[in-house]
């Protein structure tokens, strides 16, 4: 992929159903710009089902009732909490300059 591990990581979570928005960290200019293309690009399908796979968590009872057979009886099969593929949402940025004032 030609990518760091940082911009696959905030690309995964940023794309996973019930995320509506992620948080990063930035000490320079460049690592801002970095965080930010990370969502330039689309996660081959083979590999998004790998991270997926290998993120899942057990889940112990009463978790179970969140997986899909049980959700798709209460919510009648309707689909919830999955966004379109390659959704993306406008990213704003507003910085007021930091001041230091006596």
């Amino acid at each position: 992929m030609n990518r760091s591990m940082a911009e696959v990581a905030i690309n995964w979570v940023a794309n996973r159903p019930g995320v509506a928005s992620v948080n990063v960290g930035a000490t320079r200019l460049k690592q801002l710009q970095q965080n930010m293309a990370s969502l330039s690009f689309e996660i081959p399908a083979e590999l998004r089902e790998r991270l997926d796979k290998i993120s899942a968590p057990e889940r112990p009872f009463p978790y179970t009732f969140f997986g899909s057979e049980i959700q798709g009886m209460v919510h009648g099969g309707a689909t919830v909490g999955v966004k379109p593929q390659n959704y993306s949402p406008t990213v704003q940025i507003s910085v007021a300059g930091a001041g230091v004032s006596k």
